[in-house]
């Protein structure tokens, strides 16, 4: 039977349409070759990405100043660090053709000598790091006069002294950096920049063109940078999620939801039901009661943190337009967390108003509150600026 039904399968798809195309003939590429050009494609495809956004979201951090952050400024050293760690496959039966070939190509491109070297993948023009003479594919020897890991792990290890050695109370020290750089040792001396504490992250769970903050990280998808072409509308996707975090809205969102789910307990407590049916959806609702005036919030400050740093504030709205295009039932119907793009736009526009007025009567480029926000106290001084 089954042989039976194998030769009806090879029948049918005996008449399967076929390619009538005359190819050219590529045998005569060296195919090594071509798979590495294609291989240092897409390793520099990643690092140019990655600088591009994390540049940008650098300057505004290093632009907001402690009152318009809401933590302590920490030093910015400005460069980025990758691991060279070719593959290695010790039982070369076991593995298939492709990955050999991909072991052999990374090996052809001899970055360094050995593996596990922890080394620069780029570096953020005009940052501490550039200004000290620290260039893309340096060898971190030392950092803080400790030796560099050199283990399995030695990116995790590297991030702890970063995290151990650069903290609110460092930001004034200069940083000693040892570098190998064409097989001679350099001493460079980082004075750091003064930056928000905050990092940009890429969820590559995320297939939609989508942007987060979670009150510790600014969260980004791949389909949103690409979407997101032009600096300014990076920046301004990057800054009103910075002044989520900043403003204290993920924090203020679980509070009221708190509150929301507080009230519900009281009702399902009264009507004596055991599902909690109430408090759930206190908390929900509590969740949502003023994410709308949040977004606006996180819009009006973003067009500062833009000001700042030196973009195109003007033309944020932009963004908000662009936005909608893709979604055009948002200009008619409105969601219950965010508000219409058409009514952010126009403050955006305001808000640049607002700012255009404030430099030309050489004002401070600072927000304007109706109440004080504890989030943003000033923590230079007593001075109490809203």
């Amino acid at each position: 039977m089954k042989k039976t039904l194998f030769l009806a399968t090879l029948s049918l798809l005996s008449g399967c349409a076929t390619p009538t195309a005359n190819l050219p003939s590529t045998t005569w590429y060296d195919k090594a070759e071509v798979r590495k050009e294609h291989y240092e494609y897409t390793q520099n495809y990643a690092v140019e990405r990655d600088k591009k956004i994390n540049t940008i979201f650098y300057n505004l951090k290093k632009n907001t100043g402690e009152e318009l952050c809401d933590r302590k400024l920490k030093p910015g050293l400005g460069f980025d660090v990758g691991v060279y760690r070719p593959k290695k496959h010790w039982w070369q039966f076991t593995v298939s053709k492709e990955a050999r070939e991909e072991e052999e190509d990374i090996k052809n491109l001899n970055y360094f000598d050995e593996e596990n070297v922890i080394y620069v993948r780029y570096v953020i023009p005009g940052s501490a790091a550039e200004k000290a003479g620290v260039k893309p594919m340096d060898k971190i020897v030392t950092i803080f006069g400790i030796a560099a890991p050199n283990t399995p792990d030695a990116k995790e290890d590297y991030e702890e002294i970063l995290e151990e050695n650069l903290t609110s109370t460092t930001v004034d020290q200069p940083v000693e950096v040892q570098v190998e750089r064409k097989g001679k040792i350099k001493t460079l001396t980082i004075k750091p920049d003064k930056v928000c504490p905050y990092d940009l992250k890429i969820d590559q769970t995320m297939t939609v063109i989508n942007a987060y903050a979670d009150g510790e990280d600014v969260y980004l998808s791949e389909p949103i940078i690409d979407y997101m072409q032009g600096e300014t509308e990076m920046a301004a996707v990057m800054a009103h999620e910075l002044a989520h975090n900043t403003l204290g809205h993920s924090e203020s969102g679980q509070m009221n939801a708190a509150i929301g789910a507080l009230a519900g307990g009281i009702i399902d407590g009264m009507t004596n039901n055991l599902n909690a049916d109430a408090a759930k959806l206190g908390a929900q609702l509590g969740s949502k009661v003023y994410s709308k005036d949040f977004e606006h919030e996180a819009d009006y400050l973003s067009v500062y943190y833009m000001a700042r740093a030196g973009y195109n504030y003007k033309d944020v709205s932009i963004v908000q337009k662009k936005l909608a295009a893709r979604c055009k039932e948002c200009l008619y119907f409105s969601s219950d967390t965010h508000p219409k793009p058409q009514e952010r736009s126009l403050i955006l526009m305001e808000a640049a108003k607002e700012i255009d007025m404030k430099k030309a009567f050489h004002e401070p480029l600072l927000p304007n509150f109706a109440k004080r926000n504890s989030h943003l106290e000033n923590k230079t001084d007593d001075t109490k600026w809203f």
